[in-house]
């Protein structure tokens, strides 16, 4: 098994920025095995620059007075070459946010809580206030999480969701043996729809961690596990 994926479309359509998601292979979480496993011309680990995650909605703008440092929030943004980006989860999803005219680029991480506060939509209005992003050029990836096959939760949370969804017609959970399932991917994939992002530039990847527990980490079935999965973007 290799120590990290890469996505097809990613590589051959958007060369400028470099996108990987690591496996069990590495701790994302441990700087160093970042470092052993990267070349400086792959990523400029020097300007790595990660959020203090709160699983909040705050979005952190990352400029030159910032770069490196370890801000509270639950996203970030950029158009400064050579600075990857790293958000870290196991189950929670990560989203990733390409403007492809701009060359401007976004990571988020949205467990339940940031999916219900809609961190996406804050990350790509970010976007559009810092670098003028149009949201039909954008390209994003929805990355390893927890599948509604596996994220069991609270009726309390399923009706939770089903009020902050309530303008819109379909469905977001799922029951089976009186037991409650909730599609995180379906509501980030509405929340990028409703920001006008174009469905087919909406890249997910339907990788559930909980299922593939052997390849990415998975906070439920690794025992709450303190190692993360990285998802990790530069601008070439």
């Amino acid at each position: 098994m290799e120590n990290y994926i890469t996505i097809d479309k990613i590589q051959k359509e958007l060369d400028f920025v470099n996108l990987v998601i690591t496996t069990t292979n590495i701790d994302a979480k441990n700087e160093e095995d970042l470092f052993k496993t990267f070349k400086q011309e792959e990523f400029n680990l020097i300007n790595l620059t990660r959020n203090s995650q709160i699983h909040s909605s705050i979005v952190n703008k990352i400029d030159e007075n910032n770069i490196g440092q370890r801000i509270e929030g639950d996203a970030l943004i950029t158009d400064i070459p050579q600075v990857p980006l790293l958000i870290l989860t196991a189950d929670c999803v990560p989203v990733v946010i390409i403007d492809k005219v701009n060359k401007a680029i976004g990571v988020a991480h949205a467990g339940w809580r940031g999916t219900y506060d809609k961190i996406s939509k804050k990350t790509i209005e970010e976007m559009i206030k810092n670098y003028n992003s149009n949201p039909e050029d954008l390209v994003c990836v929805i990355g390893p999480s927890i599948g509604p096959c596996c994220y069991e939760v609270s009726k309390d949370l399923v009706e939770k969701f089903n009020i902050n969804l309530a303008n819109h017609a379909g469905k977001f959970d799922i029951i089976k043996d009186n037991k409650y399932y909730l599609d995180l991917w379906k509501i980030n994939e509405l929340t990028l729809k409703d920001c006008k992002v174009k469905e087919e530039n909406i890249i997910n990847l339907q990788i559930c961690t909980n299922c593939n527990h052997d390849k990415f980490y998975s906070y439920r079935k690794h025992n709450k596990t303190p190692k993360r999965i990285g998802t990790m973007i530069q601008i070439r």
